[in-house]
């Protein structure tokens, strides 16, 4: 009998991996901003390009590298290294940093392209996913 808790879990890991994905695409391929001046000349950038491109620099590596520990430890047998702080908390302090990060990077500066709202989206998709994927935890679950 399937336990609805694993189903679940299973659905947020699918989601932190699809919406991860996404997101890393987005910060790096699709326009954040656009500016168009009075003589027709348009300005795109990414959100790795200036304004304050080190923030979407930092919530790209913060989710590739949340990827790359929810990959490995669904294909490797030995599962994640013994940290001294559980790996799930670890997670959801690196989702949590990269929806704050992208967060900040929106409120940088204005003009702000297609790229910009699916990029929040899309980060908070990840942010839920890895909360959902964590058995939902609550504040006093961090406690002691």
């Amino acid at each position: 009998m399937l336990d609805c808790g694993t189903v679940r879990r299973e659905y947020a890991v699918r989601l932190v991996v699809v919406s991860g994905a996404l997101l890393l695409a987005d910060l790096f391929f699709a326009p954040w901003y656009d500016k168009v001046y009075v003589i027709g000349y348009e300005v795109t950038r990414t959100a790795v390009e200036p304004p304050q491109g080190w923030l979407a620099v930092l919530a790209f590596l913060a989710t590739a590298a949340l990827l790359v520990e929810v990959v490995f430890s669904r294909i490797s047998t030995s599962g994640l290294p013994e940290v001294a702080v559980p790996w799930v908390r670890i997670q959801l302090v690196q989702a949590a940093a990269v929806f704050v990060l992208v967060l900040l990077k929106l409120a940088v500066t204005g003009e702000y392209a297609w790229g910009s709202w699916i990029g929040v989206v899309l980060a908070g998709a990840f942010a839920y996913g890895v909360w959902a994927a964590a058995g939902r935890p609550t504040l006093a679950d961090w406690r002691g």
